[in-house]
C-alpha cells in the first residue's frame, strides 16, 4: 500500500469518527436520556416504599412511588407464580392525594414506635411497612410498631393506592 492510500484511509476515518460523534450528539443522545433512572434529587424529595410483611411470606407484595407518579409494583398474581414486577404512573388524583395527606406533622405523629400487644403478623395475617421519604427526611409506618391512624388521611391515601395497583 502506498502513503498515499493510509493517508487517505486514516483521513477518512478521523472525519468519520467526528461526524458520527457530532451526529450522536445532536440527534440520538437525548433518546437515550429519557429512559434513564430518577436522579437523586427527585427521589430524595418524596418517595414512598411499601412492604407487606407476614403470613404472605415470601409472596408479599410491595411497591415504590417516586416524586413524579411513577411506580414500581413487585406482586405474585397467582400462588405458586414467579414474582412480577409491573411499571406504570398514578393517576394524577391519587398522586394529588398522597401528597395532601403526607404532611410533616402527620407523619411525625404516625411514625412515633409504639409496642402493640398483637399485631396480624403474629397471627399469621399480614402488617404493612412504609418507609417515607419527604423533603430528605425519612418516616418509617408500620401497622405493627408506629402510632398509625388506620382511618386518617395518610392511610386511606395509601389503601387507594393498594387498590390501584391490585386492579390493574
Amino acid at each position: 500500500m502506498h502513503k498515499n492510500n493510509i493517508l487517505s484511509i486514516l483521513i477518512t476515518f478521523v472525519v468519520g469518527l467526528f461526524a458520527g460523534s457530532y451526529l450522536f450528539a445532536t440527534g440520538f443522545a437525548d433518546t437515550v436520556a429519557r429512559y434513564t433512572t430518577p436522579d437523586v434529587e427527585s427521589v430524595t424529595t418524596f418517595t414512598v416504599e411499601s412492604d407487606v410483611y407476614g403470613g404472605c411470606r415470601d409472596a408479599c407484595p410491595s411497591f415504590q412511588v417516586i416524586d413524579d407518579g411513577s411506580y414500581r409494583y413487585f406482586y405474585t398474581p397467582t400462588a405458586g407464580a414467579e414474582q412480577v414486577l409491573r411499571r406504570g404512573t398514578l393517576p394524577f388524583s391519587e398522586l394529588r392525594q398522597l401528597k395532601n395527606a403526607l404532611t410533616t406533622t402527620a407523619l411525625q405523629t404516625q411514625s412515633q414506635p409504639r409496642q402493640p400487644a398483637l399485631c396480624n403478623s403474629f397471627t399469621d395475617g399480614i402488617d404493612i411497612r412504609y418507609e417515607v421519604t419527604l423533603a430528605g427526611q425519612k418516616y418509617t409506618l408500620d401497622s405493627c410498631g408506629t402510632a398509625v391512624d388506620g382511618t386518617g388521611k395518610i392511610w386511606q391515601a395509601l389503601d387507594s393506592i393498594w387498590n390501584h395497583l391490585e386492579s390493574g
